[in-house]
């Protein structure tokens, strides 16, 4: 599955850089998720966005995999789904 991610958010907050990723697969469907990553000096905003990627990774593949099937074909006699 193909998922696009935009930055939705980014701003610092007590400490920390907020970011927002606005999640969206190819057929639209749509999931933001929003973490807090500890502001260091020097970091860049690449490598906040990175962090907060790496932190959301579970989540966004749970979200991801409810669609997995959806919209496929179930054939009984051989317990097989096709698209």
């Amino acid at each position: 599955m193909s998922i696009t991610y935009t930055v939705d958010k980014f701003y610092s907050d007590d400490g920390d850089k907020v970011v927002g990723l606005l999640c969206t697969d190819a057929d639209g469907n749509a999931f933001i998720i929003d973490k807090r990553v500890k502001l260091v000096d020097g970091t860049s905003n690449e490598s906040y966005v990175k962090q907060a990627y790496d932190a959301s990774k579970a989540e966004i593949d749970t979200w991801a995999s409810q669609y997995d099937v959806k919209g496929k074909t179930f054939d009984p006699t051989d317990s097989s789904l096709s698209s």
